[in-house]
C-alpha cells in the first residue's frame, strides 16, 4: 500500500515514472563503443520483451539448431566492410539485435567450436534478419 501511495504522489507532482518489467534485467541494452544491442529469448517473458525491444534495431539475429531448436551462448564477431570489429560478444539465447551504420557486414557466429560466417548488408531503413542454424552436437552417455 505504502508503494502505491508513493507512486500516487509522484505521478500528482508530475515525476515521470518508469515501470520497468520484472524481465527486465534478463535482456540488459548493451553497448560496444558507437554499437547497441541486446541479445535474449529463452523463456515466453524473455521472448515477449526480445519482440518489443527488436523494433528499435536495425539487425536481427536467430540462433537455431536444424532440428529447430533455440541456441544460447554463442560467440559472435561483427566486422565491417573496412575490416573493423564492429561487435565481439557471446549472445545470452537465440537473439541478437543491433544498431549498427548502414553498410556491408561479416558476420561470425561460433556455437560449439563451429563457425559459420554471413556477409549482410544492413539498410539505412528497415531491418535485416540473419538466420544462424548447426547441427547440435550429441552429447555421449556412459553407462
Amino acid at each position: 500500500m505504502r508503494s502505491v501511495t508513493m507512486l500516487a504522489m509522484l505521478l500528482v507532482l508530475g515525476a515521470e515514472v518508469t515501470v520497468v518489467p520484472a524481465t527486465a534485467a534478463d535482456e540488459a541494452v548493451m553497448s560496444s563503443g558507437k554499437i547497441k544491442y541486446v541479445s535474449g529469448g529463452v523463456g515466453e517473458d524473455s521472448d515477449a520483451r526480445m519482440q518489443a525491444l527488436g523494433k528499435e534495431y536495425n539487425l536481427k539475429l536467430l540462433f537455431a539448431a536444424k532440428d529447430g531448436h533455440y541456441l544460447a551462448d554463442v560467440a559472435l564477431t561483427i566486422v565491417n566492410e573496412r575490416g573493423a570489429k564492429v561487435l565481439d560478444t557471446t549472445a545470452e539465447g537465440p537473439w541478437l539485435f543491433a544498431a549498427l551504420a548502414p553498410g556491408k557486414y561479416r558476420i561470425t557466429a561460433t556455437y560449439a567450436g563451429t563457425a559459420v560466417t554471413r556477409d549482410t548488408t544492413v539498410p539505412a531503413s528497415g531491418r535485416r534478419e540473419v538466420f544462424f542454424r548447426w547441427v547440435e552436437p550429441v552429447e555421449s552417455t556412459t553407462d
